[in-house]
């Protein structure tokens, strides 16, 4: 089943919409009623969002910019990994914008 493509129903009868939520400020795929405004996670993100959060409990989501060789790396966090299932030699990609640095599979 896409659940993109699913149309909800809400308890209160109302129709649910697709939109962009946050949770604890992670950006999130999900739905709003547009009668009660009840707003439900979509299950992939609510997983990603409950690893990335955990994450952040530990600390885990800090790291240090080090040398080696030539070069600096920044390492990626197990939770980050596991939540947007990157894989060891992978290509990513970094942008900028703004102040804010972005890493792209």
């Amino acid at each position: 089943m896409d659940l993109e493509k699913l149309q909800l129903k809400c308890e209160c009868k109302g129709m649910m919409k697709k939109t962009q939520l946050k949770w604890k400020g992670i950006e999130v795929r999900g739905w709003v009623c547009s009668k009660c405004k009840e707003e439900l996670i979509h299950p992939e993100d609510a997983q990603k969002a409950l690893n990335i959060e955990k994450a952040r409990k530990k600390n885990a989501l800090k790291v240090k910019l080090r040398k080696v060789g030539k070069s600096n790396v920044v390492t990626v966090p197990i939770a980050i990994m596991e939540s947007e299932n990157l894989k060891d030699g992978q290509q990513l990609e970094w942008s900028v914008e703004g102040k804010k640095l972005i890493l792209l599979p």
